[in-house]
């Protein structure tokens, strides 16, 4: 079966759980930059972010025996865990996640609201993951990786199939680089489907693990953590989602966290959308890289998810 096909089938399978997002054109960064732009509002996704696909998908391939009376226990920044624990709490199972102390409170918060119980353990995710990993072992309960899984991948390749029905003229699209799971689905299904569609990662300095293990042509270990888009926050990527992105993503961006707050604020004062430094990140990449390369192209920015905190003070107006 064509990967084409298998990510058709995905997307049969995972419909009744997830919503087509919508892709809305944006007059604002269209009329600045020369391209007709368009924005994949995943921030409006189940959860409020991509990872509710690769999720439930997961989970729905998994054989009844494997998880029938188990715990499914992750480890994430927070929307891979919020995906998992809303997946298990509609499948009627239990979960548990670990998160990396540094986790926004209003991640923690949404976890626990649909019913998954949270260990807070370590700054970054990959130390909350090894303690996951160490919590399957030795209670036998059901590990599932965010982003080295491909069945979880499939799932977010599903992303470009819904692109692909709605714009089915696409030149370029663009999305964000955590693990790599996103970019790694979107990627080999748009290569697959229409490879000369150009697709771009994009990573925060200071999260740009992928981007320095591309650069050096072997997987890079970050020492830590310092970008603030902390969805991003893996330190290390794996072989798996290093090879796809070697071998299907055209260029890889960089861009810094003043960049990404600055056009965080852009997008909700242009498009009246909210969304993480994750996303906006995207737009500015965008803006930065390839608006000045590329004219008169249609343009795809994933907004991967919403689920930031938000705090603009309080008014002294009555």
């Amino acid at each position: 079966m064509s990967y084409v096909s298998k990510i058709k089938q995905v997307y049969q399978k995972i419909r009744p759980y997830i919503r087509e997002t919508p892709l809305l054109y944006s007059d604002f960064l269209s009329q600045t930059t020369g391209n007709e732009v368009y924005l994949k509002c995943e921030n409006l996704q189940v959860t409020h972010a991509f990872k509710i696909r690769g999720a439930v998908h997961k989970v729905l391939s998994m054989p009844k025996g494997q998880i029938q009376n188990k715990i499914l226990v992750t480890a994430s920044g927070g929307n891979h865990g919020l995906a998992v624990a809303h997946t298990a709490r509609i499948l009627g199972l239990d979960s548990l996640v670990y998160l990396p102390v540094t986790t926004p409170a209003v991640k923690i918060k949404a976890i626990r609201s649909v019913g998954s119980r949270v260990e807070l353990s370590g700054n970054a995710w990959d130390e909350s993951n090894e303690q996951a990993m160490l919590r399957c072992r030795c209670d036998d309960f059901c590990y599932i990786h965010p982003f080295d899984d491909d069945m979880i991948i499939q799932g977010q390749a599903t992303v470009a199939y819904e692109i692909l029905q709605q714009l089915k003229d696409a030149d370029i699209i663009m999305a964000s680089i955590g693990g790599g799971g996103l970019i790694s689905g979107i990627a080999q299904y748009i290569k697959a489907k229409h490879s000369k569609i150009k697709v771009f990662g994009v990573e925060t300095r200071g999260a740009d693990s992928m981007a320095q293990s591309i650069h050096t042509g072997r997987i890079v270990t970050l020492p830590h953590i310092s970008s603030k888009a902390e969805s991003l926050g893996a330190k290390r990527v794996t072989e798996r989602t290093f090879h796809i992105v070697r071998t299907y993503v055209d260029a890889l961006f960089t861009v810094d966290d003043a960049e990404a707050a600055r056009d965080q604020m852009t997008i909700l004062n242009e498009e009246k959308l909210w969304v993480e430094l994750a996303s906006s990140c995207v737009v500015s990449a965008y803006q930065k890289f390839t608006a000045p390369t590329f004219k008169n192209k249609k343009v795809v920015i994933v907004l991967c998810g919403g689920n930031a905190p938000v705090d603009f003070g309080h008014s002294n107006e009555k």
